[in-house]
């Protein structure tokens, strides 16, 4: 698409070659969680530039990691349990939201070596961060990290 617009010449064409590289070049983020709070996340990635994918179970988790260019996981804790204690998907940076802090969820952090989990509610600002941390590559994570 690039090599058409561009053989156009037109301004216009120019733009919009220049906006799909640049939509191509973002980072994707899957988000592994309940509807309701999936949408809040999307929503606040969504306005930090970021694009991301949704996936509702293991198996489109399985299917959207496998189309390539995830950068980072955020899933929830207990609905994506399964997701988070396959070895499969072990060395994604996660990050886990949770409601509370138990002996089950200290477990799974343990043997995510690339995560960090925070508890809800959510500081945004602070989410944001981490994200962008992970992302651009600044915040290294060995996981089994769990945020207050």
């Amino acid at each position: 698409m690039y090599s058409l617009l561009q053989q156009r010449g037109s301004p216009e064409g120019m733009i919009i070659a220049v906006f799909y590289m640049l939509m191509s070049s973002l980072k994707k983020i899957l988000i592994i969680d309940e509807d309701n709070f999936s949408r809040v996340c999307s929503a606040i990635l969504n306005d930090e530039g970021y694009q991301i994918r949704l996936a509702v179970s293991l198996e489109d988790a399985d299917r959207v990691i496998h189309n390539g260019g995830i950068s980072l996981v955020v899933s929830s804790y207990p609905y994506a349990q399964s997701f988070l204690k396959s070895k499969k998907f072990r060395g994604m940076p996660t990050i886990v939201l949770s409601n509370e802090l138990n002996d089950d969820l200290i477990e799974v952090m343990k043997n995510i070596e690339n995560s960090i989990c925070l508890l809800k509610p959510l500081d945004f600002e602070r989410f944001k961060y981490i994200v962008r941390g992970i992302i651009n590559g600044y915040l290294n994570l060995s996981g089994g990290n769990i945020l207050a």
